[in-house]
C-alpha cells in the first residue's frame, strides 16, 4: 500500500539555513573579504591590465586606420593628378603626331609636285633637244636632197663649198619657226 505524503510546508523554524547564526555570519564575511582581496590582487589587476592593453591596441589600430585612410586619400589624389597629367601628355602627343603627320603629308605632296615639275621640265628639255636634233637632221637631209635635185636639174656638180653656201643661204631665208609649229601640232 502506498505511503501517504504530507504536502504541507515545513515551518520556518525547522530550516537551519533560515535561522540567524552569528558565527557563520562572521566566517562568511571573513571568507568573502579574503576572496575579494584575492580577486582584487590576482584577477582584477591582470584583467584590468588586459582591458587597458586591449583599449590601447584598439586606439592604435584606429590611429593606424586613420593614418592609412589619410595615406590612401593622398595616394588617390596623387594618382588622379598623375592620371590627368598622363591624359594631358597623351593629348599633346596625339596633337603633335597629327601635326607631324600633316606636315609630312604636305612635304610628300610638295616633293611629289617638285618631282612632277622636274620630270615635266626634263621632258620639255628632252622634247626641245629632240626637235632641235630632228630639225638638224632634217636640215642635213634637205641639204642632201637639194644637192641631188640641183645636180639633176643643172646637170652640173657644184663643189662642196658652193653647195653648202647655197643651202645655208636658202635655209636662213626659210622660216624654221613655222616648221617647228607645224611639227608641234602634228
Amino acid at each position: 500500500m502506498p505511503v501517504p505524503y504530507d504536502f504541507a510546508l515545513p515551518a520556518a523554524s525547522d530550516n537551519p539555513l533560515l535561522e540567524p547564526s552569528p558565527g557563520l555570519m562572521v566566517w562568511t564575511l571573513v571568507v568573502f573579504l579574503i576572496t575579494l582581496w584575492i580577486l582584487k590582487r590576482y584577477v582584477f589587476g591582470p584583467v584590468a591590465a588586459m582591458v587597458e592593453k586591449r583599449r590601447e591596441q584598439i586606439a592604435e589600430s584606429i590611429d593606424e586606420a586613420e593614418h592609412s585612410r589619410d595615406e590612401a586619400n593622398r595616394l588617390l589624389e596623387d594618382y588622379k593628378v598623375r592620371l590627368a597629367e598622363a591624359r594631358r601628355e597623351a593629348d599633346q602627343l596625339r596633337q603633335q603626331g597629327r601635326k607631324e603627320g600633316e606636315r609630312q603629308g604636305h612635304e610628300l605632296v610638295d616633293a611629289a609636285q617638285a618631282q612632277r615639275d622636274r620630270v615635266i621640265a626634263d621632258a620639255d628639255a628632252q622634247i626641245a633637244a629632240d626637235v632641235r636634233q630632228a630639225a638638224s637632221g632634217l636640215r642635213d637631209d634637205v641639204v642632201v636632197l637639194a644637192l641631188m635635185a640641183a645636180e639633176k636639174v643643172t646637170g652640173v656638180s657644184l663643189g662642196d663649198a658652193d653647195h653648202r653656201r647655197l643651202i645655208e643661204d636658202a635655209i636662213e631665208g626659210a622660216d624654221l619657226e613655222q616648221l617647228g609649229k607645224v611639227e608641234g601640232r602634228g
